[in-house]
């Protein structure tokens, strides 16, 4: 908050005393002003002195601190992105031990190990199997592998950029399964050892049994050549504890393959603002490999001079540093206008504003506590006490757009109570009421992640939403059940003698050029078909069969 204000010049009027008749003192009058103007000017000139030097003192520590807090936003922005790497890399760490326990790796067994954990974790684009293979033994493998792949053959970059057949060597690393096969099966049988960058990170992890990375490389897979890194991890028979045991015991590899941009996303740019920079920098050896940038580093609004790098622990036998450069609108937010403040208005005038802003913030803190309660209010049914439709229609929306970024799937289950009118008519608006605040109660104990929502569709609807889970049925099936087993009487009911609901479910990966409105829309039609086909049981719709303006035009839905 700014204020200005006038300072008045101090004015001392003097009387002289009455002059006698033809008597005059020109020079009393004047040396009067000339002394209160020369008074005037050394008391504003000390008093601009102290306050200068005043609020130089303040901005000079409130410089420091905010040096201290900057270094502070930085350490926590490369702790929580290391943590996330971290983690991310134990994945592989876990899948590698899982593997390492079976007597035989088969496609099936290395689908069934990686393909939850591929959905769970974002940041990992594909894992592979690839084993050590001597050139004696190339022609068998890929007889093999052809009965599984009838196209499969040992491949290598080519000078084009495409791929070739892999020319003949001593030995190579083939890939030979891949997950997921449908976004990676041009990579099927590529030998990772006919890159030479690549190689040196295989040797490195075969001889010292760690995951090793290897610099930064654009994915090809994506639509946007973001950066990435490959992890490769050895797998051995036994445990040798030695380079030429673990040479003679090497067997295959485990190849994962990480993107940095979702790393980041997951992590820092979770709770990231535009006021800073985020540059992670691979810093092996001393030279400096940009992986990924949250924004332009050429804009002239960072603030370059007080950039500051933290670097990383050991990433898979990578050096990684976290640089982080703040906005001038950043460093102006946190100096606030204390010192100019002083200058201006003094000492008095500083402890007015700080009163006045004290009472402010204490002001604007009850509206905004105010403001939170009355949203709370109308994103929730004041009959049931579950979302309503408003929150419905916000929380579907941000979950979509989630699930369309992450390629996860998206599900939603629309409940109607069989035969809720007559009931009404039967027992009266009363019982209808408390009728839907168990139904609700109930429905909430079976939904009980945090990221799943329940709410009040409309009357005698109710919508579950279940962010990345393709079993949704299995849920709806229980809150049929749940809600059957409540065994509230429905004389009126056609289906039977106690309050039933049926359930219309779908689940979809949103795809670019989908909107919301297809998942709603053909949840509402598996509805419609659980109605029609005699109530109390669920339908499960898949959206490629659906053709939603037919369905919806060939009769009013069942009440």
């Amino acid at each position: 908050m700014h204020a200005q204000d006038e300072l008045s010049p101090f004015q001392a009027k003097v009387e002289p005393p009455p002059l006698h008749k033809n008597e005059s003192d020109p020079a009393k009058p004047t040396s009067v002003i000339f002394k209160a103007a020369v008074a005037l000017i050394l008391v504003v000139l000390v008093g601009m002195s102290l306050l200068g030097v005043l609020s130089y003192s303040v901005y000079d520590a409130k410089t420091e601190l905010i040096g201290r807090s900057f270094n502070f936003e930085v350490d926590r922005k490369a702790m929580e992105f290391e943590r996330e790497v971290r983690l991310n890399l134990e994945i592989m760490f876990a899948l590698r031990s899982g593997l390492a326990l079976l007597p035989v790796v088969n496609r099936g067994v290395f689908h069934e190990l990686t393909a939850d954990v591929l959905r769970r974790a974002p940041a990992i684009h594909g894992f592979a199997y690839a084993p050590w293979l001597e050139d004696k033994d190339r022609a068998d493998f890929e007889r093999v592998m052809q009965t599984e792949f009838s196209a499969f053959e040992l491949t290598q970059v080519s000078g084009n950029g495409g791929t070739d057949t892999a020319s003949e060597r001593s030995r190579y690393v083939p890939v030979q399964y891949i997950e997921p096969l449908k976004l990676n099966r041009a990579a099927l049988g590529f030998d990772l050892a006919s890159e030479p960058n690549r190689l040196a990170a295989l040797r490195a992890a075969r001889l010292s049994g760690e995951m090793v990375a290897t610099a930064g490389l654009t994915l090809v897979q994506e639509t946007e050549n973001k950066r990435g890194i490959l992890v490769f991890t050895p797998l051995y028979h036994g445990n040798p504890t030695t380079p030429q045991g673990r040479r003679a015991a090497h067997y295959a590899f485990i190849n994962g393959v990480y993107r940095i941009e979702t790393l980041y996303e997951q992590s820092i740019g979770a709770v990231a603002s535009g006021n800073f920079l985020v540059r992670i920098i691979d810093v092996t050896d001393g030279i400096e490999d940009v992986l990924f940038a949250s924004g332009n580093p050429r804009d002239e609004r960072w603030r370059s001079d007080m950039a500051r790098v933290e670097i990383l622990p050991d990433v898979a036998g990578r050096e990684w540093a976290v640089e982080v450069t703040p906005t001038e609108e950043y460093i102006s937010s946190q100096r606030g206008y204390l010192p100019t403040l002083i200058m201006v208005s003094g000492s008095l005038l500083l402890v007015l504003m700080a009163s006045y802003v004290l009472f402010t913030v204490q002001r604007n803190n009850e509206l905004r506590k105010t403001k939170q309660e009355l949203e709370q209010v109308s994103l929730t049914d004041g009959l049931t006490g579950l979302a309503n439709r408003r929150h419905f229609d916000q929380y579907l929306e941000q979950e979509w757009t989630r699930a369309q970024r992450d390629g996860l799937p998206l599900s939603l289950i629309l409940i109607d109570i069989d035969y809720f009118k007559p009931f009404n008519d039967e027992y009266g608006h009363p019982a209808g009421d408390e009728c839907l605040k168990r139904v609700s109660d109930v429905l909430r104990t079976v939904s009980r992640r945090p990221g799943d929502l329940v709410a009040r569709y409309g009357g005698e609807e109710f919508a579950l939403i279940l962010p990345q889970t393709d079993t949704a049925q299995t849920v709806a099936e229980a809150c049929r059940l749940a809600v059957e087993a409540l065994s509230i009487p429905h004389a009126a009911s056609g289906t039977a003698p106690v309050v039933t609901v049926s359930a219309g479910v779908c689940t979809l990966v949103p795809q670019p050029g989908m909107s919301p409105g297809l998942l709603t829309q053909s949840t509402d039609v598996a509805l419609y078909e659980a109605k029609a086909k005699g109530r109390n049981r669920t339908h499960m719709m898949k959206v490629a069969s659906v053709d939603i303006e037919k369905t919806r035009t060939q009769g009013d839905n069942p009440t």
